[in-house]
């Protein structure tokens, strides 16, 4: 029993990693429902029956992307981490400045390179040579929000299409269920079965194609607005922090 807190902490992330284990919190979630739908059939079902394979499209592309969320969980929370430091040398320094290469520093220690350390390093360095104006500060307060979302648009990009891919699955499996009636010549006993097993194909194809689609796209798009917001609190308290502790 005394181990306990030694294996905690050595597992335990620091709080500037909170954004990365609410990732991998939901991704655990998303690979428990993955299993159970595996052990039931559910995904074998699912596959089988989508004609047009677009449920198979759709997981990749949802695969693909939260692997993208976790990378960029991963550098967010390293830049939560270094602007912790910034704030940290600050307050036991009284002060940053620019060494002699132009990076930022505290006392006689150079700060970790971030992006934040870059958006600083701006400010002080335009100070310096020839005052900040309100428009330069604007500017650089955009490029860093640029920079801290990276590429997020393209993962809000894939979570639309994921729900286009859905709704094109339900044209297609419409378009064969219509398809099906339209080719019945005679309506005996096994043209009625034929048939009715071409509308099942398309119902399938339309509700699986569906499903899949708008639950990959709910569950992406919850992983991109955790990054949104936590790339906004960042980008405050930088702006914050220039704003007030370095009387830009």
């Amino acid at each position: 029993m005394t181990t306990t807190p030694a294996i905690n902490r050595a597992f335990a992330l620091p709080p500037a990693y909170g954004l990365l284990q609410a990732w991998l919190i939901v991704m655990g979630a998303v690979g428990f429902a993955a299993y159970l739908g595996r052990e039931f059939g559910i995904i074998g079902e699912l596959l089988s029956q989508d004609a047009t394979r677009l449920c198979l499209l759709i997981m990749l592309a949802f695969i693909g992307a939260s692997l993208h969320c976790g990378a960029r969980s991963l550098r967010l929370s390293r830049e939560i981490r270094r602007f912790d430091e910034i704030e940290a040398a600050h307050s036991e320094h009284a002060g940053l400045r620019l060494d002699d290469d132009g990076e930022l520093a505290s006392g006689d220690r150079r700060l970790p390179d971030s992006l934040c350390a870059d958006y600083l390093a701006g400010l002080l360095a335009r100070r310096q040579r020839d005052g900040l104006s309100s428009p330069e500060y604007s500017q650089l307060t955009d490029v860093l929000n640029e920079r801290i979302r990276g590429s997020h648009e393209f993962g809000w990009f894939v979570t639309g299409m994921l729900i286009k891919l859905g709704l094109l699955g339900t044209v297609i499996g419409f378009i064969i269920m219509l398809g099906a009636v339209d080719s019945a010549g005679s309506f005996d006993v096994a043209a009625v079965q034929q048939l009715l097993g071409s509308m099942s194909e398309g119902m399938s194809v339309a509700l699986y194609t569906t499903l899949t689609g708008l639950s990959a796209s709910m569950v992406l798009g919850f992983q991109y607005l955790m990054l949104d917001r936590a790339a906004d609190s960042l980008l405050a308290r930088v702006v914050h922090f220039a704003e007030r502790r370095l009387a830009v």
